[in-house]
């Protein structure tokens, strides 16, 4: 349990690193005073409270006001940049904005990127609160840990308490939990090291036959945790289209059902790719289109509006605003150009009001009519699903365009903080704030702020079997609904 992790005081035990040398030392263990960290977490809350467009949505200015101010007054010790980092994280976390995290400062990270930590050898992997064994990482010699095998504690605390803590450091949308499931679960063999300060053995409570038995590991030591693939290799029948960031192929081979995964939407090369694309649908009379949004994190709104206009058939609208003109406290900040210039394109290609500090930008997506796609569309989706993946599956949902087959997506079916965000270097940590500048609502969604994703018409439960044997159950269904059609 969560508790127990924290009483157990191994919070502040998983705060800190095994160095191996001292140039290392001085950068990863470098502490902070209690003033250089209230000075940053001030630039932190003047930047968010200023910009920042969720103030008010979930909860109201007053509520942040208090949460900002009480966390800068708690910070009466030195920290790590780590340190701060966790605290700082689990305080925004609480915004219920996926757009929104502190990041390593560069010579952090790039340090953390060149340092041995000492990794575990077996591989762990969370389904519904519960730890089981995925395999071991030297499938030759890891084997006394079988695959299946249920994990109730690491070192002495109880298994389920690293999960649970690692998803109070994900952002999300509203109220989701399906991403913070989803992320904790693909990091867990990470977050529990971390948690543990990358011991140098690792006893494992496990198990076998109703009883609870012991293993004691040693770890190994290596820059980055050797890949385990839990998810099955590409399918070498795809066309790709690399600087677009999609592939597609047919199912079947008179061509009726294609399977388009969009990877994420990427900001090259895209409108080419829709173009053959959706001239191939059209010429082969293709019946079924499966679009595959799993672990699509968005990008670019440009792309993601293209290719709404191969599908909608009816004109929708869309909102972004905003309440600054420029980014404030520019001391800090790059990139109030771009931000204007962003502003400056939806002045001159959508329609403007303002109300208040406000400034609304309403655009029309039409559908397109050449090569257009009228046929069935079906759109996979998981936790990963956010942002402009969200965009797209907003709009299809809500006009009964499609048929949505997953789990509910990372981000909420009314709208994201996006478009443009502004980078703040805080002071003296050099951490960097990500900090959201518009929200942009899906203006056919019409019942306010849900704090929700989009909730799929058939949904998918993964069992620790499914995984094992890397089942798609998202294709095994969408294909069986194709074929009772």
């Amino acid at each position: 349990m969560l508790s127990y992790l924290l009483k157990s005081g191994l919070l502040v035990i998983a705060l800190g690193f095994n160095l191996i040398n001292a140039q290392t030392q001085s950068l990863l263990t470098k502490k902070y005073s209690p003033s250089q960290l209230k000075q940053d977490a001030t630039v932190m809350r003047d930047a968010i409270m200023r910009i920042h467009p969720v103030v008010g949505i979930y909860e109201s200015r007053s509520y942040y006001d208090k949460l900002f101010n009480d966390y800068i007054n708690s910070l009466n010790d030195s920290l790590t940049e780590k340190q701060f980092r966790i605290k700082t994280k689990r305080v925004v976390e609480r915004l219920h904005c996926g757009h929104t995290d502190i990041m390593y400062s560069k010579n952090y990270l790039k340090t953390l990127k060149k340092t041995k930590f000492n990794f575990p050898r077996y591989y762990l992997v969370p389904v519904e609160d519960k730890v089981y064994v995925l395999g071991g990482l030297n499938r030759r010699q890891d084997t006394i840990l079988k695959p299946g095998t249920l994990i109730t504690k690491i070192n002495g605390v109880p298994a389920d308490s690293f999960y649970r803590f690692a998803q109070s450091l994900i952002t999300i949308d509203g109220y989701i939990n399906e991403s913070k499931k989803l992320y904790g679960q693909m990091g867990y063999s990470s977050y529990y090291l971390t948690l543990l300060n990358y011991p140098d053995t690792i006893k494992y409570e496990y198990v076998l036959n109703g009883k609870t038995q012991v293993l004691k590991s040693a770890s190994f030591n290596a820059i980055n945790i050797p890949d385990f693939s839990w998810r099955k290799k590409d399918d070498t029948l795809f066309t790709k289209y690399k600087r677009a960031k999609m592939r597609y192929r047919y199912t079947d081979n008179e061509k009726k059902t294609m399977h388009l995964n969009i990877q994420a939407f990427s900001h090259r090369k895209y409108t080419k790719a829709y173009r053959k694309i959706f001239k191939q649908l059209q010429k082969n009379k293709t019946e079924n289109l499966i679009i595959d949004l799993r672990y699509n994190g968005g990008g670019s709104l440009s792309n993601s509006t293209l290719l709404l206009k191969y599908l909608l058939d009816e004109p929708v609208k869309q909102t972004s605003y905003t309440t600054i003109r420029k980014y404030p406290f520019k001391k800090y900040t790059k990139g109030n150009a771009i931000f204007r210039i962003t502003r400056l394109y939806f002045k001159l290609y959508s329609k403007k009001r303002r109300s208040g500090d406000t400034t609304y930008f309403t655009m029309k997506v039409k559908p397109g009519k050449k090569h257009h796609y009228n046929n069935k569309v079906y759109v996979l989706t998981n936790g990963g699903s956010f942002s402009a993946s969200c965009l797209v599956g907003a709009y299809l949902k809500e006009t009964h365009r499609a048929t949505f087959i997953g789990r509910e997506t990372g981000g909420t079916i009314e709208g994201c903080n996006a478009v443009i965000t502004a980078y703040y270097k805080l002071p003296n940590t050099k951490t960097k704030v990500r900090v959201p500048t518009f929200r942009l609502l899906h203006d056919v969604y019409t019942k306010g702020n849900t704090g929700h994703g989009i909730i799929p018409d058939h949904e998918t439960n993964y069992t620790f079997k499914d995984i094992f044997y890397k089942k798609d159950l998202e294709m095994e269904k969408v294909m069986e609904l194709i074929k009772k059609k």
